[in-house]
C-alpha cells in the first residue's frame, strides 16, 4: 500500500506552509518503518486515496457507457438502412406488379408518383355491371329469346302449361324440369337466386314447373311467371306496344292484355296479362327485361290458382303466351296498330275475357 504524506498533497490555487524539521524527520523515519502511529494520524485522511480509486472506476463506467452507447448508434443506423433498402425494393416492386391479387389493374413502371397527399391513378376493370341490366333468358320461340317478365329476386316460380287454342305457340326452356311432388311439398324448388349471372347473355338458373291441364293446346305453350302483388312486370322481347286493353277476366274481374310485337318477327303476337298500373300505350318502343310495363296484380284473392300448389303467396303471377297472328282463328290483334303508325289516344272499350287468351 501507497502512503501519502501530507507535503505531497497538492491543493489547486492553495499552498502549503513546509513542515517542521522534527516532523518531517519523523515522517522520512516512519515512512521506512512504517511502525509509528502518529504516522496514522498525521494521515488520516485516507479519502484522498480512496477518491482516486472511486475516480478511476466512474472513469472506466463512463468509458464503457459511452461505449456501449456508440455501439447501439451503430445498429440503430444500421437498422435504420435496411429499413429504407428495403422500403425502396418495395416500392419499385408495386410500380410494376398488380394490384390486389387476380384484379387486372397495374400502375406503369414509368409513370410518375401522385403527390403524397393522393393515392396514384390506376384503372381498376370488373365484371360487375354497374347496373343490374336485363333480366336473364328463361324460354324462347325459335331465335327469339324470351327474358324474365319481372325481377329475378321478386320470381317465385314459373310454370308452364298448355294454352287454351292452338294459335299459342310452344316455348322452348333452357331449364330442366322440376319434381312437381316436391316442389309441392317444399312450396318451391329452391333457387339459388344469389347465384344468379347477368348480362345480356345470362340464362336463369335452377329448375321449371310443367303443370298438366285439361286442354287441347300443346304444352308449354303458356307461362305463368310467379311474383307478388305490386311486383313490376317487364317487357319480355325488344318491340313495339301495338294494343293494350283492359277486359274483364272470367266477366268478373278488372283485367288487362298489353300486346307487343317483337323486333324481326312481325307475324308473332307476345301477350301478358294478369297486370295492372300498365305504363305502356300502343306505340312504346320497349327493350327486353328492362322496361317496365305494368304491375302484378293479386288474384289469389280472387280464386285459387295452380301455381299456388308450389308458392308460398297464393300463386299470384303474369301469364305470358306467344301466339301466331296469322292464324285465322286469332282475333287478338284487332284494331291494333301496325308499328310505325301514328295513334292517337282514345278510350279503349271493355270487354270480356277472349278464352285465347288464356
Amino acid at each position: 500500500m501507497r502512503t501519502i504524506r501530507t507535503d505531497e498533497v497538492r491543493y489547486p490555487g492553495h499552498k502549503l506552509p513546509p513542515l517542521p524539521e522534527d516532523l518531517q524527520e519523523r515522517y522520512r523515519a516512519a515512512a521506512e518503518a512504517e511502525t509509528d502511529p502518529t504516522l496514522t494520524a498525521g494521515v488520516r485522511d485516507t479519502g484522498l486515496a480512496l477518491e482516486g480509486r472511486l475516480a478511476r472506476q466512474q472513469r472506466a463506467k463512463r468509458k464503457s457507457q459511452q461505449g456501449l452507447l456508440l455501439v447501439i448508434a451503430i445498429v440503430v443506423v444500421g437498422l435504420a438502412l435496411v429499413a429504407f433498402g428495403w422500403r425502396s425494393a418495395s416500392d419499385k416492386r408495386a410500380l410494376t406488379a398488380p394490384l390486389g391479387g387476380n384484379a387486372s389493374a397495374t400502375i406503369g413502371a414509368t409513370q410518375p408518383l401522385a403527390p403524397a397527399h393522393s393515392a396514384p391513378a390506376v384503372t381498376v376493370s370488373s365484371s360487375t355491371p354497374a347496373t343490374p341490366g336485363p333480366t336473364p333468358i328463361f324460354a324462347s320461340f325459335k331465335k327469339l329469346k324470351l327474358r324474365l317478365p319481372v325481377p329475378v329476386k321478386a320470381l317465385t316460380e314459373i310454370g308452364f302449361h298448355q294454352a287454351a287454342y292452338s294459335y299459342a305457340m310452344r316455348m322452348k326452356s333452357p331449364l330442366p324440369d322440376a319434381a312437381l311432388s316436391k316442389a309441392g311439398n317444399h312450396k318451391g324448388t329452391n333457387r339459388d337466386i344469389a347465384a344468379q349471372p347477368t348480362g345480356p347473355t345470362a340464362v336463369l338458373l335452377g329448375r321449371v314447373l310443367r303443370m298438366w291441364r285439361a286442354r287441347p293446346g300443346q304444352p308449354d305453350t303458356a307461362a305463368d311467371v310467379g311474383a307478388k302483388p305490386g311486383t313490376r312486370v317487364l317487357s319480355p322481347v325488344d318491340g313495339t306496344v301495338v294494343k293494350v286493353k283492359n277486359y274483364k277476366l272470367y266477366g268478373k274481374w278488372d283485367d288487362y292484355e298489353i300486346h307487343i310485337q317483337p323486333d324481326g318477327y312481325p307475324n308473332v303476337d307476345v301477350v301478358m296479362i294478369h297486370v295492372k298500373d300498365v305504363t305502356v300505350s300502343p306505340g312504346d318502343r320497349v327493350v327486353a327485361g328492362e322496361t317496365r310495363v305494368a304491375s302484378v296484380r293479386k288474384l289469389s284473392d280472387k280464386f285459387y290458382d295452380q301455381l299456388a300448389s308450389y308458392t308460398k303467396d297464393g300463386g299470384n303471377h303474369v301469364h305470358l303466351q306467344v301466339n301466331d297472328s296469322t292464324d285465322p282463328k286469332y282475333k287478338g290483334l284487332e284494331d291494333a296498330i301496325t308499328p310505325g303508325e301514328e295513334t292517337e289516344p282514345e278510350d279503349t272499350p271493355t270487354a270480356t275475357l277472349n278464352p285465347g287468351v288464356q
